[in-house]
């Protein structure tokens, strides 16, 4: 049995269980959704699984670089969702999700290369007060995001993809998993400052990279 066809079926095990009437999976928010599935509602799994469809496979993509490895920690991640749902305790579905997401890339990478970590060093040195203020404006995200949208957005995308792990993680979890920094921070275990830093550096290398393949 394929992965996909286990995680649909988990959840309609799961959906007889429940029988009373509940809230449209659509208009409810990521915590309820979660709660209600650990209740046994099967269409609020089917729920996340669409809403976050597309940042995380766009996470694992660009970590992987390789489709076929990224649908199959794809399903992985929903595999662990469906087995860990029953211990979530309530409060951060999103970060609760990435370090789900995150894990599953820790331990693709170990398979493919036993020695290999997330935690390669790279320059931490804390930014300057003007750079924190600017990473920290939304429009810094939106510039990014700007660039995509636009004729540059394969370029972009390898960019992102040139990085080392440490910055590339940072910035697809603040643009795919759009956390803030201090959750960024929080699920990573590092200080504020530290992933402001990786941010600041990542960005850099990904603008001189953008440029370099436009001219």
């Amino acid at each position: 049995m394929g992965r996909v066809a286990k995680v649909a079926g988990v959840a309609s095990r799961a959906k007889h269980r429940r029988n009373d009437a509940v809230a449209p999976a659509e208009e409810m928010d990521d915590e309820a959704l979660i709660n209600a599935f650990k209740a046994g509602d099967a269409s609020a799994l089917e729920m996340l699984f669409r809403r976050y469809r597309r940042p995380v496979f766009g996470w694992l993509l660009q970590a992987t670089d390789d489709r076929a490895d990224a649908e199959d920690l794809y399903q992985e991640v929903w595999l662990r969702i469906v087995r860990s749902a029953s211990g979530y305790t309530a409060g951060g579905f999103r970060s609760w999700l990435w370090r789900i997401v995150r894990n599953g890339l820790i331990d693709h990478a170990r398979k493919r290369q036993p020695m290999l970590t997330l935690d390669e060093p790279v320059s931490d040195e804390e930014g300057s007060a003007a750079q924190v203020d600017a990473l920290a404006d939304p429009s810094f995200v939106s510039a990014l995001e700007k660039m995509e949208v636009e004729e540059r957005r394969i370029q972009l995308r390898a960019a992102i993809a040139s990085l080392s792990m440490p910055l590339r993680e940072v910035v697809l979890l603040r643009i795919e998993g759009e956390l803030s920094f201090q959750e960024i921070a929080d699920l990573l275990g590092l200080k504020l400052g530290t992933v402001l830093a990786r941010m600041h550096h990542a960005v850099r290398k990904i603008k001189l990279e953008v440029e370099k393949v436009g001219r």
